[in-house]
């Protein structure tokens, strides 16, 4: 969805995501592809579908990435979508980061902190669940860090979740 939601967290600030972002983006998630569950290519016809899609969605909220002591520069992409305003859920993931942009340790890690934290203090969401593929062990790492837990599986994913409770913040 269009929104103009900006949240701060540790060394990073999520802001919302533009058309003028959607080529970097792309061009990261077809790098990264390996560690989604969709591992198509990309192209930028669909990219841009994809995107004047989601501007219409009220149920998903894409940020992108920067650093506080840089925020010119994208250096990735993190999402809730299919929030359920009903039962205030969300899933959390998209979660793309530039490694050559941003070398440090934890970024991803602060990064998903504050979109979950967003969730919770501004969505008021009361859960925040995700899928990730068992073979994504930096992602897994990541989001147990971040305060999720692992709540079943199957052959190829971990299903995991966090409420404002378990949240390592």
């Amino acid at each position: 969805m269009k929104h103009n939601h900006v949240f701060e967290y540790g060394r990073i600030i999520l802001m919302p995501l533009e058309k003028a972002d959607i080529e970097e983006l792309r061009i990261l998630r077809n790098s990264q592809k390996q560690f989604f569950i969709s591992r198509h290519e990309i192209d930028s016809g669909a990219q841009e579908q994809w995107y004047e899609k989601y501007l219409k969605n009220p149920e998903d909220i894409m940020f992108k990435v920067v650093k506080k002591e840089k925020p010119e520069e994208f250096i990735g992409a993190i999402a809730l979508y299919d929030i359920d305003w009903e039962n205030m859920t969300s899933e959390c993931g998209r979660t793309v980061i530039d490694k050559l942009k941003a070398p440090e340790k934890g970024i991803g890690m602060e990064a998903t902190k504050a979109v979950c934290l967003f969730g919770f203090q501004v969505l008021k969401l009361n859960k925040i669940v995700g899928e990730v593929l068992k073979t994504n062990e930096r992602i897994i790492k990541v989001d147990l860090r971040a305060g999720f837990r692992i709540v079943g599986e199957n052959d190829n994913l971990y299903f995991i979740e966090m409420t404002k409770e378990t949240i390592n913040a």
